[in-house]
């Protein structure tokens, strides 16, 4: 069964690491990680976090291992290259377009969505290079409140998206997200999704926890009811550990993590 895997594509936050625990990512994770790239199986982190913000926590609990490929904020790819990582251009930059002009149609639509919530509730409201309106909310219980409004007002807006990881969310491109940035890996490395495994703990990772994109779903036991039902339902694995040690876990039972 080990043969049959070429790409390993995990989410951060929650799925590898758990920065209430220490070590936040297991040394057992991390050896499987370093067997699986000796014998030239590629890692991607798929993350919502900012690419330095990614590195530092990698450099700092990651025994030295670095994933082949990144994905960040949801939508930008980099690849590793003599232990830096060097931006996919041409992706990056459509994107970038892609995103700029999407947001430049709605703004009377963010202007009224940030107002609501302003009115509504406590909630840090900010604009960054990657959204006009990112939030962090105060518990999950407003952010569940805000993510239902939200998915309402976007019903006749299809192309635009909420993309929510626990008490964080921003806009996106509804066709850009982690399942197209895995996509576009798979396409770069020439693997079909029949030899990659995906996994996955929170919102923001449904795109990529299907079948199109990867053959081998796994879910930590963290995971939000939403990403273990998805997971479930095409036949994926759900751990009984947590965050990298549920990862390790379903590794093992694939037969994936050995040497």
């Amino acid at each position: 069964m080990q043969n049959t895997l070429e790409l390993m594509c995990t989410d951060f936050d929650g799925t590898i690491y758990d920065e209430s625990v220490r070590p936040p990512i297991p040394a057992t994770f991390l050896e499987s990680v370093a067997n699986m790239q000796e014998r030239g199986i590629c890692w991607m982190v798929n993350t919502g976090r900012e690419k330095d913000f990614l590195l530092e926590s990698l450099r700092e609990h990651g025994s030295g291992l670095l994933p082949d490929y990144i994905g960040v904020v949801e939508r930008e790819l980099y690849v590793l290259k003599s232990g830096n990582y060097t931006p996919l251009e041409y992706w990056n930059l459509a994107s970038k377009k892609t995103h700029a002009s999407l947001f430049e149609q709605h703004t009377n639509l963010m202007i009224d969505i940030r107002r609501w919530i302003n009115t509504s509730f406590d909630a840090d409201i900010y604009e960054d290079e990657h959204s006009p309106i990112c939030l962090i909310a105060r518990n999950n219980g407003d952010a569940d409140a805000i993510h239902a409004h939200v998915q309402e007002a976007l019903i006749d807006h299809p192309e635009l998206s909420w993309v929510r990881n626990d008490v964080y969310a921003r806009f996106s491109h509804a066709k850009i997200h982690k399942g197209t940035l895995l996509k576009q890996v798979a396409k770069l490395q020439q693997i079909p999704a029949s030899r990659i495994l995906a996994a996955g703990d929170h919102l923001n990772d449904l795109p990529m926890l299907h079948p199109e994109y990867a053959a081998h779903l796994v879910a930590p036991a963290n995971s939000v009811p939403e990403v273990r039902h998805q997971v479930s339902e095409h036949g994926g694995y759900i751990s009984s550990g947590i965050a990298g040690w549920g990862i390790q876990e379903a590794l093992l039972k694939k037969g994936f993590g050995g040497r």
